[in-house]
């Protein structure tokens, strides 16, 4: 054994719908957007990779490891694994986090009157308030724009980065007479918008 792997999973959310609408409907379930939030409090972080312990050359056993984490909330646990296996001292123990765990790939944030759901190249609006008018694409960079309709909606000027792969960047302002939606994404891509009766508005990337 070259070496021995400690994989470290982290913050699993699973949520469940109780109804055919509600699984078509993301916005039923708001369960992500504190995790979501706590991610862009920690945009300067790396993801953990890979870490490594170099034991003593005295050591054959390796009976636990503890794993101290913070919550959602600031406030921090520890755990405690288990191990009890022998080792070779040679080589080092490493800490690892599975990439497919990592990833959390279901994202929910609102800005004003709009709610955003994001997993992998789909992306859903939610503006029971406002009409949809037009959608369109701008280059440089490439953007997708949503015009909704203001109907006497309050002023509003916001932005977030995503820290999130295709949709990188997603605005909210409000013009005269609408609310526009900016999605800027990472690369260049086609699109397609399909909307539903709830004023539910799903974007495809091609």
């Amino acid at each position: 054994m070259k070496f021995a792997k400690i994989i470290a999973i982290f913050g699993i959310s699973v949520f469940s719908c109780v109804s055919v609408y509600a699984s078509q409907n993301p916005f039923m379930i708001n369960a992500n957007q504190r995790d979501f939030q706590a991610q862009q409090n920690n945009k300067g972080k790396k993801h953990l990779t890979t870490e490594s312990v170099q034991l003593p050359s005295n050591a054959r056993e390796l009976k636990s490891v503890t794993l101290t984490f913070q919550n959602l909330d600031g406030t921090t646990e520890s755990k405690q694994l288990k191990v009890d296996k022998t080792i070779d001292w040679h080589y080092p123990i490493k800490i690892t986090q599975q990439e497919a765990i990592r990833n959390i790939s279901k994202r929910y944030f609102s800005l004003n009157d709009f709610e955003f759901y994001m997993e992998g190249k789909t992306f859903v609006i939610s503006s029971p308030k406002h009409r949809i008018l037009r959608h369109f694409l701008l280059a440089n960079p490439t953007t997708i724009v949503v015009d909704f309709s203001r109907d006497k909606g309050a002023a509003y000027d916001g932005n977030i980065g995503t820290g999130e792969k295709y949709y990188a960047k997603v605005g909210v302002n409000a013009k005269s007479n609408l609310y526009r939606v900016s999605i800027e994404l990472d690369g260049i891509y086609q699109y397609t918008l399909k909307s539903a009766k709830n004023n539910t508005h799903t974007i495809q990337l091609r």
